[in-house]
């Protein structure tokens, strides 16, 4: 948008706001009505005085403050959009960072600060860009059926009268397994549906394990004992797009008037039949989808259709998610676009993730990403009689492990319940009186189980879809959103305030003094913990091993078959989350020692004038904590990507494995490759860079302090 268009929107706002029709104002003004159309259009730019003119006429406060806020001058940080509820604390920032530019810059600048101030100059510019960014997401995680869909067709209101009585929702639900990917819901121009498809090589993945699971059904007792002798299969999902993609359909046995019973058969069984070489079935599965002809990507609601926007919406929908659209192929992501602001909210950009469900292990590398996003908010949804699920506690622990620090304002538990739970809930043998009570000891029972995670305090919410108020889920989402916001705005607040103290201290020789007494209590601490162990006493690939142990066979079978590259038992991933559980083991501690160093200097009235350095000095340590967690899991994914996925004797003797004790057996293999073959080198490695990067981040602690 340019700037003329963008002034133009907010002097539309600011009428409005004055309750003035577009007319009213051009005859205040003795301007015609297609002038001030033009204006506000974009379409025609202002001359300050006219400007002044129009401002003056418009008559509020809100008004009259504008053409001082056009008449700031952004040097140092990227400029607000206008109406930006934090466009004051931005210029806030941009004048802190200005003042501290222009001392940096001189040439006989105390050398005792001239650090400090480059410092603070990047953390004003990082900081202010968390505060400048509106986009948030809100990311729903949870087992397959536990609700997600349901709850956030309710909410957004994306539902249908039903003659069952309960809305029907316009996202395909049911008891689960029913959406095939990620499902993102978001505002745009109209109501629409954008696809992200899966790539070729995904589509060949899928369609290979779909012939593999036709040539070798696995059988409904298979148990362990039988383990690795069928085939895994493929997700439910997948299985129903790819048989109507390929118009392979699956009939039911059925009864005639006569009593005869036609028998039930499958047309994708009866091709496999025909082709009983898996790699013959897939080119024949690949043909029938015809892919050239799936290359759409957009659908957008037309009147013209005649159809309400929500059962457009709710009909195309369902066929994009079951593979019955033939314009489109297999989706890895669908975006639900609707005109109305999600959550009601127009002052931030909310899409709301629909993530795929779990289906045996939570450990997945698309669901543990959200936790290091700092503009998703993760909502952790379980039934309501296993609250919090097994699952849920699964991600918390694994987030702390992998060293998490924001889970207090990022994350969320939505305990699902179906009508009656909450009365049948008991506290001292005697039921629930209402569903708050019931809700309120639910609460009680949660908080004590995440009591073991040092996780009590995270915020919990119940909501029945059947019959509470979706506005209650609304509100909690967008409170806790608004507590996201607020967590960067102090963020930024603490950098603006330091950077104004250090600026007020650079001429006082008293501060330079009491600088250098504190800086010794930090530089000693510093001192003692430059070192780190040399070696780890955890492994990188211990996560896989107890993923692996986890998991139902079928995963781990789907996995092998795949290299290590199957989602929900993905072999860079645990490997990457293992080296982060090696760094946050070795440097969490460090850094809670250090704040407590800190916080001595912070509570010493007499070290007032270096309460900012110590500050500072926190916040620069943890800037390197996060860039060693960064690093490690960089170094977790990529040491044996190429080495593991080329190694075709390992795969093929893991391919080998059946019978009983098989994911047992499938972790030996593991364990003999990383330890037998590989001697540590992962494990070495990770350390190497964590040293780096933790000298890395103690020298830019003691860049900070003054010598002596």
């Amino acid at each position: 948008m340019t700037r003329d268009a963008a002034i133009g929107r907010h002097l539309a706002m600011l009428r409005e706001q004055a309750k003035l029709k577009q007319n009213e104002l051009a005859k205040k003004l003795e301007w015609s009505a297609a002038v001030l159309s033009r204006v506000e259009a974009g379409d025609r730019p202002l001359a300050d005085d006219e400007l002044d003119i129009i401002l003056k006429g418009i008559g509020t406060p809100e008004a009259a403050r504008l053409k001082d806020i056009l008449g700031r001058q952004w040097q140092r940080l990227p400029e607000p959009g206008l109406g930006d509820a934090d466009a004051d604390l931005l210029w806030e920032a941009e004048e802190v960072a200005e003042k501290i530019h222009a001392l940096a810059e001189q040439p006989d600048v105390k050398q005792l600060f001239e650090r400090r101030l480059v410092r603070y100059e990047e953390e004003l510019r990082l900081a202010a860009q968390h505060v400048l960014n509106k986009r948030y997401s809100v990311a729903f995680m949870g087992t397959i059926g536990v609700g997600k869909s349901t709850c956030i067709c309710r909410i957004e209101q994306l539902e249908l009268p039903s003659a069952k009585g309960m809305p029907s929702a316009v996202l395909e639900t049911g008891s689960g397994g029913i959406t095939i990917c990620d499902v993102h819901v978001r505002k745009g121009p109209g109501y629409g549906l954008i696809i992200e498809p899966c790539t070729e090589d995904e589509i060949r993945h899928h369609v290979t394990d779909f012939a593999n699971s036709l040539l070798n059904p696995a059988k409904a007792g298979d148990d362990e004992e039988e383990a690795g002798s069928g085939s895994p299969g493929i997700s439910r999902e997948i299985d129903r797009a790819l048989r109507s993609m390929t118009g392979l359909r699956r009939r039911r046995s059925e009864r005639r008037p006569d009593g005869t019973v036609v028998p039930a058969s499958d047309d994708a069984r009866v091709l496999a039949a025909d082709h009983p070489d898996a790699k013959a079935l897939s080119v024949e599965i690949l043909a029938r989808m015809e892919l050239h002809k799936r290359d759409r990507r957009d659908l957008w609601h037309d009147a013209n259709t005649g159809k309400p926007p929500l059962v457009w919406l709710q009909e195309n929908f369902e066929k994009i998610n079951n593979g019955r659209h033939p314009e489109f192929t297999v989706p890895k992501r669908i975006e639900v676009v609707v005109p109305s602001a999600i959550l009601g909210d127009d002052t931030v950009t909310v899409t709301l993730v629909d993530s795929r469900g779990i289906d045996d292990l939570a450990a997945r590398a698309d669901l543990e990403q959200h936790f290091d996003d700092p503009h998703t908010l993760v909502m952790l949804c379980t039934l309501f009689a296993q609250a919090p699920s097994t699952e849920v506690r699964q991600l918390l622990t694994r987030a702390k492990e992998a060293g998490v620090r924001t889970l207090d304002t990022h994350a969320a538990v939505l305990a699902l319940p179906r009508t009656g739970e909450a009365l049948a809930v008991k506290f001292d043998g005697e039921l629930a009186q209402t569903e708050e009570e019931g809700y309120e000891l639910k609460a009680d029972e949660v908080r004590l189980k995440l009591h073991a995670l040092n996780l009590d305090h995270l915020p919990i919410v119940f909501f029945n879809s059947a019959t509470d108020e979706p506005a209650t889920l609304r509100v909690f989402i967008a409170e806790r959103i608004e507590a996201l916001r607020n967590s960067h705005r102090a963020a930024l607040r603490e950098i603006i305030a330091g950077a104004r103290d250090l600026l007020a201290n650079y001429e006082k020789a008293q501060a330079e003094e009491t600088l250098r007494t504190a800086a010794k209590r930090l530089t000693i601490w510093l001192k003692d913990n430059a070192e780190l162990p040399r070696s780890a006493s955890r492994r990188v690939h211990d996560s896989l091993l107890s993923t692996t142990r986890a998991a139902h066979w079928k995963t781990v079978y789907a996995t092998i078959s795949r290299r290590g590259g199957w989602p929900n038992l993905d072999y860079a991933h645990q490997l990457s989350h293992g080296a982060r559980r090696i760094a946050t083991h070795v440097v969490e501690k460090k850094i809670e020692s250090f704040k407590t160093i800190a916080t001595s200097v912070l509570r010493d009235d007499d070290l007032l004038d270096a309460h900012d350095l110590a500050r500072q000095a926190v916040r620069t340590l943890e800037a390197g904590f996060d860039e060693i967690i960064r690093n490690a899991q960089l170094v977790g994914e990529s040491i044996y990507a190429d080495d593991l996925r080329e190694d075709l004797d390992f795969w093929r003797a893991c391919s080998a494995i059946a019978g009983r004790g098989y994911k047992d057996k499938v972790n030996e293999q593991n364990q003999h490759w990383f330890e037998d073959e590989r001697h540590g080198e992962a494990e070495a490695r990770v350390m190497e860079v964590v040293a780096q990067k933790w000298s890395e981040a103690v020298n830019g602690v003691r860049a900070l302090l003054p010598e002596g």
